[in-house]
């Protein structure tokens, strides 16, 4: 933090906030003894966050591949044209294990996972490693929540979210089946659908079977609100009475509102990355095509999009050893 130009009175109350912590477990009424914490910062406070994004903050500059970093989740990708570049890749990788070496810090091999993403039919294969021990190679990989599949095809993505809403909405019904309608109502839109929508203006998916996947979550939703389970009954006819829009009309305007943010730069997405729709004097000058997934620069997205090649190596949870 001295480093980053935070001192004086900060650093010194800092240095106290951090210094002296001891830890212990209670389970049943009984108390472990306690234990100094002699490193990381305090889950569930306002600082910790801020602190450990301090403490990784030149892990980037130690590698020469694009990195992107989100808390303890860190990324690693790379576009792989020739054995080189594999090398570079495994380079990467052995920096920063060096990296994690000067600063106490622990990756885990078996949460790191690679996946390739290329349409070649004869892709340059490598394997990479952390520690000794092989990464392996996967379809789908979990990055933020999202499940990127090496075909960049969403289907994966969507049937998990399904599921996972799916669940949520049983256990609702499972535990608020007397209670009135609009507490149901309020628990769908409060616990169900914003599992169903998170991170949706990456992934709204365009096909019907991928729609209808996400909207029968939602006619459940309207049975279990109504309490109408009737099978002569209109799902349709449910969500209309309860004024609720259709998912996919929800993430068209989700898109809406990020192009909006993303315009006026309100978000750090640059917004070069649009192309006019119209050169001409004629029509809004806020129209933008929309790009193919091979027009896509790999050099903004957390994952390479061009269909020629590429490597991403995830390696998630960086922690400090106990």
């Amino acid at each position: 933090m001295n480093h980053y130009g935070i001192r004086g009175n900060t650093l010194r109350w800092i240095q106290s906030f951090l210094s002296h912590r001891n830890q212990q477990v209670i389970v049943e009424g009984a108390s472990s003894t306690s234990s100094p914490v002699t490193s990381g910062v305090p889950q569930g406070s306002v600082l910790g966050p801020l602190l450990f994004l301090l403490y990784i903050n030149d892990l980037p500059a130690k590698v020469s591949s694009t990195s992107r970093l989100f808390a303890d989740d860190s990324l690693l990708y790379r576009k792989i044209r020739s054995t080189d570049d594999t090398k570079a890749l495994q380079e990467d990788l052995d920096k920063l294990q060096k990296w994690e070496e000067d600063w106490m810090m622990s990756f885990n091999p078996t949460k790191c996972e690679v996946i390739r993403i290329t349409k070649r039919r004869t892709p340059i294969i490598a394997t990479y490693n952390i520690h000794g021990q092989d990464l392996s190679f996967v379809k789908t990989g979990k990055y933020l929540g999202v499940h990127i599949s090496d075909t960049l095809s969403w289907n994966s993505h969507v049937a998990a979210t399904a599921k996972k809403a799916n669940n949520s909405l049983a256990f609702l019904r499972r535990n608020l089946t007397s209670c009135p309608q609009d507490i149901k109502a309020q628990s769908y839109k409060t616990l169900v659908r914003p599992i169903l929508e998170y991170a949706s203006t990456v992934w709204d998916p365009y096909t019907q079977t991928n729609v209808n996947q996400l909207e029968a979550v939602q006619r459940r939703a309207a049975r279990f609100v109504t309490g109408n389970y009737r099978t002569t009954s209109s799902t349709s006819q449910m969500i209309a009475d309860l004024e609720w829009q259709t998912l996919q009309e929800r993430r068209v305007n989700a898109k809406l509102v990020m192009v909006y943010r993303i315009v006026h730069e309100l978000i750090d997405i640059p917004s070069s990355l649009f192309h006019p729709a119209t050169l001409n004097t004629r029509g809004h000058h806020l129209k933008f095509l929309v790009p193919s997934a091979g027009s896509i620069s790999t050099g903004t997205p957390s994952f390479p999009r061009e269909p020629d090649c590429g490597t991403a190596c995830q390696s998630t949870s960086p922690r400090r050893p106990p």
